[in-house]
């Protein structure tokens, strides 16, 4: 199994230092959100020399298939054959909020842009169900001396992780995947997509995202449950959830933050993050994320993902409700304590 780190807000805190150190630890990776699109990536892939440097996610529906494909050949060329590009579709609602369109069957869209971006890296041109590319001369992409990098796909309903599984090289799993989501709906869909395309598992890099918070003397675990529980409040909001939730038997809980969010959307007012974090019980955070000191962390990593997971990419917890220095701050020590807690298990799989 390999071990990074998955970043996120890469303005709250210095994402490439925190590359350089999980490079420095001996850990193998570090993603970063698409806070900023694609500029976060250059500063880690100049930050380190060996690890794998990927985006976890782009939108893809931000941009077209010839704008991913150029940009991860030149990303590709520059991280010297390191690069893996992650993409996903997002929502409905944040493409429609954040890129201004309607996308109608956004699993099937991805599929098709996807195959779409690949043709592209290689050369060719592309005519598929929604999109068709076909460079004019002198405009076409050539792959450099590198491959072109790898595609993982986002996911977490069943559709798209068969998407994930029929036409991506790998999976960047939600940070809300649980051991039993991962075993009753990841594994199965992902083997369906793999077996339609006619793929074998092997071939298929299958990628967690788990929330940590790694506990000590200065950072008690009670402020880790705290933030666990707006992070969580934060993410449960999306309707795209649901079914994860009543998987797991979170109905009430789904219902009752869906309540507190539509009432302050009427109301025009920004949404209360305690009422918010007064719905989450313990068991929801002892099941979706890890708290606990650093051989514990060590421990629930082993138990929980050992076997159904390729690579772990830890996650620093952090308050979904707040921005800036503070939040950074905050969420930045915890990635330092985490990558530290991590080390010994990537030392222990290089054995």
């Amino acid at each position: 199994m390999r071990y990074g780190i998955q970043l996120a807000s890469p303005g709250a805190y210095d994402s490439a230092a925190l590359a350089r150190a999980a490079e420095e630890a001996g850990l193998d990776d570090a993603f970063v959100a698409a806070t900023g699109f694609y500029v976060a990536v250059p500063g880690l892939i100049a930050a380190t020399t060996r690890i794998r440097v990927g985006t976890g996610i782009i939108p893809l529906f931000h941009g077209t298939p010839f704008l991913h494909a150029a940009t991860a050949l030149q990303l590709q060329k520059l991280a010297r054959g390191r690069f893996v590009l992650g993409v996903g579709s997002q929502t409905k609602g944040q493409v429609r909020r954040m890129a201004g369109a309607e996308i109608d069957r956004p699993a099937m869209r991805s599929r098709d842009m996807i195959r779409a971006i690949r043709a592209l890296m290689g050369g060719e041109t592309y005519a598929g169900e929604y999109y068709r590319s076909d460079p004019p001369g002198g405009f076409g992409l050539e792959p450099g001396a590198e491959p072109p990098p790898p595609i993982y796909h986002s996911g977490v309903n069943p559709l798209n992780l068969r998407v994930a599984g029929e036409v991506a090289d790998g999976l960047g799993g939600h940070p809300i995947f649980t051991p039993r989501y991962l075993d009753e709906v990841v594994e199965p869909q992902v083997a369906l997509g793999l077996s339609r395309a006619g793929r074998d598992r092997s071939s298929f890099d299958l990628c967690v995202a788990p929330m940590v918070w790694v506990a000590d003397g200065q950072h008690p675990r009670a402020q880790g449950e705290r933030i666990a529980r707006r992070a969580l409040s934060f993410y449960f909001s999306t309707r795209a959830y649901g079914g994860f939730m009543a998987l797991h038997g979170w109905d009430r809980e789904r219902e009752a933050i869906r309540a507190i969010w539509e009432r302050a959307q009427a109301r025009g007012r920004q949404v209360d993050p305690a009422e918010m974090e007064a719905v989450i019980p313990d068991a929801m955070v002892e099941t979706a994320c890890l708290v606990g000191s650093a051989s514990e962390v060590r421990d629930m990593l082993r138990e929980r993902f050992a076997g159904r997971a390729d690579t772990v990419l830890v996650y620093s917890l952090h308050d979904s409700y707040l921005r800036g220095r503070e939040e950074g701050g905050v969420s930045g020590a915890n990635f330092l304590r985490a990558i530290e807690a991590v080390a010994p298990l990537a030392a222990e799989a290089r054995r």
